[in-house]
């Protein structure tokens, strides 16, 4: 489905909070940065586009996948979870306030969509996603998330 994608430990992160919408967009791209499948440039497209457009990366209650058009600083298809115990807030709006982070590496629009539809169908079985928003270990992650 990811092409050469291999979803691993290395790509997800647990931390307590963060100060800011950028600072958790920025901790949940880490991972990509570190293994090459983005550009920093890539992270501060992403920052950018929120502030121009707003919120749109929220897709749901708790669930952000922020993302960027690829050809800002996207190299190799990839995600990275950021997964806040204390939620972060994308405006002052109840509904803004996330708690996981999906951070998109697509290198085209047809990957872009493939992934969103792949990671939507995991986070739609509502059980599942409350459990993932629980996971307090990479492996528990890693078998919630399974795709």
């Amino acid at each position: 489905m990811f092409g050469n994608f291999n979803f691993t430990e290395e790509f997800i992160q647990f931390k307590d909070g963060v100060n800011n919408w950028e600072e958790a967009v920025i901790e949940s791209s880490k991972p990509l940065l570190k293994h090459k499948y983005i550009k920093q440039s890539y992270i501060d497209a992403m920052i950018e586009c929120i502030k121009e457009h707003g919120p749109y990366v929220v897709i749901a209650p708790n669930l952000a996948l922020p993302h960027a058009r690829p050809e800002t600083g996207s190299v190799k298809v990839g995600f990275s979870i950021l997964k806040l115990e204390k939620p972060v807030g994308f405006s002052e709006s109840p509904e803004h306030q996330v708690q996981l982070l999906i951070a998109l590496s697509c290198v085209d629009a047809d990957m872009h969509m493939k992934m969103l539809q792949a990671i939507v169908e995991v986070l739609s079985d509502s059980e599942r996603f409350e459990s993932i928003l629980k996971a307090t270990t990479k492996e528990e992650m890693l078998n919630l998330f399974n795709i």
